[in-house]
Formats: structure tokens, sequence, C-alpha cells
């Protein structure tokens, strides 16, 4: 019964490339049983569980000196803390990786909501209460206002909440419908918030939409649609003898994420609303 591996045989067996396993002999972390007089590389098959291990540790991004010394300090009670500390590792990259998965999700969910949005028809509906932080106000006509304002605003938000998935949006008050000067009155920055990550923030960045009846419609970015879109929801909210109750808040659906068109982008307008 053959009981030895050539270099060839022990490469296929691991997934591992024959010059993988000549550094590994070189530097003396997986070293062959035996070198035949034609000068190759032998394996014993009780090295395959060896270099199993080798190659766990591996996956795990643990560098080649530090696998070494787990070789050679082998004992119960060291191997039982090293794969412990081990497994943490690997639970803290699942974890990061699942989040990853969500925040991937929720932009696909984004996209399939924009595929599915009616740019004629406005929803009159209940929703929730969602938290948000809040920027300072910025001059809506003022670009270099909104610079200065995003400059210190953006640094204050967690990078997982600035690129989660969740819509940004921005925050006007009613009386812009009114008038009419939506989209050149002063607005504030959103970004929403998860419950669970509320307490990163201070009191005073955080603003709540309140749960309550909504007009909801979608207008792409653009001074004639959203002229046209400011006219139509007017005429909505008459015609259904509603009045705004509040401050219009706006989610970007579509946004740089999608495409590199700033006309193309895509926001749902939402307006608190009560009967007249």
């Amino acid at each position: 019964m053959k009981k030895q591996l050539t270099i060839s045989e022990m490469s296929a067996y691991a997934g591992v490339s024959r010059r993988t396993l000549i550094y590994y002999d070189q530097i003396d972390l997986f070293k062959p049983h035996s070198i035949g007089a034609n000068g190759y590389r032998y394996y014993g098959f009780e090295q395959c569980l060896e270099l199993d291990v080798i190659l766990m540790l591996r996956s795990l991004d643990m560098p080649l000196q530090d696998i070494r010394q787990f070789l050679k300090n082998r004992n119960p009670e060291y191997t039982q803390k090293e794969l412990v500390e081990r497994r943490g590792e690997v639970r803290d990259k699942i974890a990061a990786l699942q989040e990853l998965e969500r925040t991937f999700d929720r932009y696909i969910q984004r996209y399939e909501k924009v595929q599915e949005a009616d740019f004629e028809t406005f929803t009159i509906a209940h929703h929730k209460a969602e938290a948000f932080i809040v920027s300072e106000e910025i001059a809506g006509d003022d670009p270099e206002s909104a610079y200065q304002v995003y400059a210190r605003f953006y640094p204050l938000v967690d990078y997982k909440d600035a690129f989660s998935g969740y819509p940004i949006g921005f925050l006007s008050a009613g009386t812009t419908l009114e008038d009419q000067t939506f989209h050149a009155s002063p607005y504030r920055a959103l970004i929403l918030i998860p419950q669970d990550r509320l307490h990163l923030y201070p009191e005073k960045l955080i603003i709540t939409r309140p749960a309550g009846t909504y007009v909801s419609g979608f207008v792409s970015e653009g001074e004639e649609q959203i002229a046209a879109f400011t006219h139509r929801i007017r005429a909505f909210l008459k015609e259904k003898q509603l009045k705004i109750d509040g401050d219009v808040w706006e989610l970007l659906w579509q946004d740089e994420v999608f495409t590199t068109q700033k006309d193309l982008q895509i926001f749902e307008v939402m307006v608190p609303v009560k009967p007249e």
C-alpha cells in the first residue's frame, strides 16, 4: 500500500500550487517527509491533517510566522486558546459580511421601488415614525452654503450609516409647497438611522418624522419636473380637501450609486396632511 504522496498529489489534495508547497518547505513551515535521490519531495499521508490546519489558519489571514509558532507550541490548552480566539475573529467577519449583505439588499430594494414608482399618481397612507440625523440649515440657492454645511455634517456620520443602503433625504418647510418655492428654499440634509444605532449620536443631531398620514409622490430632479410636480400636488391636496400639516420630507431613492446623471435622480416627496 502506498504510504507517501508526491508533491503533485499533495498539491491536488490540498488545492494549492506546487510552488506554495515548495515555499512552505523553504521557510520551514511544512516540510516533506522525505526527499528522494532524484530531488523529488514526498509527503506522508499523516501530513495531510497538518496541512489542513495550516490552510485553515491561512484562510483566517493568520501570518505564516504565527502559524509556524502555533504548530511548534501545539498542546491541548494552547490549541484551545488559539481556536477560541480565531473563532471570535471568524464570527466578527461573518457579522461584517452579513451587514454588508443587508446593505446590498437595501440598495436592491431601492432599485426595485424606483422601477415600480408611478410618477403620475399620489398616494395617501399612514407612515410610521422614523428617525434621522439632520444637518444644519442649507440655503437653497447657495451652493457655497451647501458645501460648507456638508463638510461639517458628514464627518459626524458613522461610515456604516452614510453608506448603509438607507436613502438620504432632505427636509424643508411645508410652506415651500404652498408658495411654490420648493427646492429653492432653505432645507436640511437627512440620513435615515435605525433605532439600534441612534445611541451613537447626540440628541441635537436626531430628528423624527412623526407617524401620521402623508401624501406621497415621486419626482425626478430637474427644474421643469419639480415645477410640474409642485403644481400637481397642490391641485391634488385641494381636490382631496387636505392641508399641509408640517414639514416636507424627501427621500432620495435613486442617487449617485445608481446613476452619474443628476437629472435621473429620483425623490419620493412625503407631505404630512390633515383635513381642511
